[in-house]
Formats: structure tokens, C-alpha cells, sequence
């Protein structure tokens, strides 16, 4: 009876398409038919599926940014709202500029949500600096898709900061950038 059932269980997955007589071999004879996922170096997937990535880049890789690539595999998010216009903004963008390669370095990215008027008025606010962080208009809708935004602020230049699930850490002035090294610290793995 179990020979019998056992049969037809394995004809009917042959011609469902499910199932193969491969999958009642024993394990070490089956075909081997998952795919396998490159490693790089350091051991980390290269696979960019979307299922492999963070909400945050998820959202990020289906917006059109006008410029820059962000980084796949942050663990934070800087959301900074700023402008050419705006002088407290110009004030600020040095430092972030020269801070950003340390920021990438500790999975940190910075997502310029850009107050100009133009795409062209945005690159060019970034060109100025030598910033080469990813940017988006402000009044792009797709915006509102990053997990963890806010545009509840009352100017600009303002930052949220998020980590790669969207949940935010900080929100307030733009110069709560300058503290990312306190503010983005890894968690301290507890001693057994």
C-alpha cells in the first residue's frame, strides 16, 4: 500500500512538474539543483534581488535618483533635506562632504532630498561640493515611498536618520548629521 501510494505520488509530481524522482534519492546522489549565490571576498552575497535587500533599499533602488548610487547594504540612511539657496545648508555641506567617505565605510548613506527648483539647480548644488551622494527631489512623490521619511519639518536644512529596516533614529536639524558617529554606533554584542 505505501509502495503503491508512494508511486503514484512521485508520477504525479513528474507530470505536475513539482516533484522529480531525484527528490526520493538519497541526498548525497539528488542532482544538486539550487542555485548558488556568489560570495564576494568578505563573505557577503552579491545577489541584489530585492528580496535580499533592506526595506530602505528596496525603495530606494525603484526610485530614479538624479544622481549617485546608494549603497546596497547600509545599515543607516541619512535623509538631508537642504538646498544651494539656503545658507545654513551651504554651511553644512562641507563637513558632510568630507565626511561622507567614513560614513560609506561604516554602512552609513546619505539621500539628499534636494529643495531646488530644478534637477539641473540639485546637480549642481551637488557638482559645487564634489558630493557624489544619491539625490532626489523633494517634490518628487516617489519620496514619500522611503521607509521611515518625514515631511513634517519646519526648514530645511533638516535630517532624519533611519536604519535600513526605516525605523527612525533621529529627526530634527540638519547638523544631527555631524553626530552620525554617535548616533549610527553598532549595537554592543552582549558576553556570554
Amino acid at each position: 500500500m505505501k509502495r503503491t501510494f508512494l508511486y503514484l505520488t512521485l508520477l504525479t509530481g513528474i507530470f505536475a512538474g513539482v516533484m522529480t524522482p531525484a527528490a526520493f534519492a538519497d541526498e548525497d546522489s539528488a542532482p544538486k539543483t539550487e542555485k548558488k549565490v556568489k560570495k564576494s571576498k568578505k563573505g557577503k552575497d552579491d545577489d541584489d534581488t530585492a528580496s535580499n535587500l533592506s526595506p530602505v533599499a528596496e525603495a530606494l533602488s525603484n526610485i530614479e535618483l538624479l544622481s549617485g548610487k546608494p549603497l546596497k547594504g547600509a545599515k543607516y540612511y541619512v535623509y538631508l533635506h537642504s538646498a544651494s539657496w539656503c545658507g545654513p545648508c551651504k554651511a553644512l555641506m562641507p563637513q558632510i562632504v568630507k565626511d561622507y567617505k567614513k560614513m560609506k565605510k561604516k554602512k552609513v548613506e546619505v539621500i539628499l532630498i534636494g529643495h531646488d527648483k530644478t534637477p539641473e539647480a540639485a546637480k549642481a548644488y551637488l557638482e559645487h561640493y564634489k558630493a557624489d551622494f544619491p539625490c532626489i527631489l523633494y517634490t518628487d512623490p516617489a519620496v514619500n515611498s522611503l521607509p521611515g521619511y518625514t515631511a513634517n519639518f519646519a526648514g530645511i536644512p533638516h535630517a532624519t536618520i533611519v536604519d535600513a529596516e526605516g525605523n527612525q533614529i533621529v529627526d530634527g536639524h540638519g547638523k544631527e548629521v555631524l553626530e552620525w558617529q554617535k548616533i549610527c554606533k553598532p549595537a554592543k554584542k552582549k558576553k556570554k
